[in-house]
């Protein structure tokens, strides 16, 4: 089964699951960015879910953590069912990584966005992909439940409804920077600072800032002959205070 929870240090979430989970999870994102996109817009957008994916992908073929379940298989329920003891272990192995809170927000407005894209006789109450999407939005969203209020994580949860990502407004240095910054900050820092900076991602298009920085790196891809996509600022740290 998926589970997600929020990290120690309030940085982000660690995702994990079975070989299963995770793949799954990974092809029902997958079903609704994989067309070709339309814009640079939309090909920025896809390219930051496919940075989720990439990370989702190395997860369940063992590249980042794993983290082991019990089982609760029991002596008598292995005996009854014929199975021998050195054929089975007590333990589930589960597949995890770790991803930062502002990646995973921005993301799941995106993923959102291409969802509202499909046919509507294909986006129904019975399509697989779209329930699997929306049972992993509501684990995001309830790890938060005992780092935040209730009136807090009520204003997370309408947030995520209600903002919206428009391709041809969209710059991903705004979102980096939100990111970088965040993931170098202290758990008290995260604690205090985490609304203000749900706000920076949910109403990007309400600040002068972003209005601005969309213009100069515009004008700077320009001058320098190359797309928007191709302009980034400080990596992330190396090492994460999860």
């Amino acid at each position: 089964m998926l589970k997600v929870e929020l990290t120690e240090n309030y940085a982000g979430v660690t995702i994990y699951g079975d070989y299963n989970d995770l793949d799954y999870l990974y092809d029902a994102i997958y079903q609704f960015i994989k067309e070709e996109a339309n814009s640079l817009g939309e090909y920025m957008m896809q390219n930051h879910i496919y940075g989720f994916l990439y990370e989702v992908r190395h997860a369940y073929q063992g590249d980042r953590d794993v983290i082991l379940v019990d089982n609760n298989l029991q002596d008598s329920k292995r005996q009854w069912h014929g199975i021998k003891k050195k054929d089975v272990t007590e333990h589930n192995m589960y597949f995890s990584f770790n991803y930062l809170l502002p990646d995973i927000f921005l993301d799941m407005m995106i993923i959102r966005d291409f969802m509202g894209n499909v046919d509507k006789k294909v986006n129904d109450l019975y399509n697989p992909y779209i329930n699997m999407v929306n049972y992993f939005y509501s684990l995001v969203l309830h790890s938060l439940e005992e780092f935040l209020t209730k009136i807090k994580f009520n204003k997370i949860k309408k947030g995520l409804l209600e903002s919206v990502v428009i391709e041809s407004m969209f710059i991903p240095q705004w979102f980096e920077i939100i990111s970088v910054d965040y993931a170098k900050m202290t758990k008290k820092q995260r604690e205090k600072e985490f609304m203000h900076i749900m706000d920076a991602i949910y109403n990007y298009r309400d600040y002068e800032d972003y209005l601005k920085m969309k213009i100069d790196m515009e004008k700077l891809c320009k001058e320098k002959h190359c797309s928007l996509d191709d302009l980034h600022y400080e990596n992330y740290p190396e090492e994460i205070e999860w």
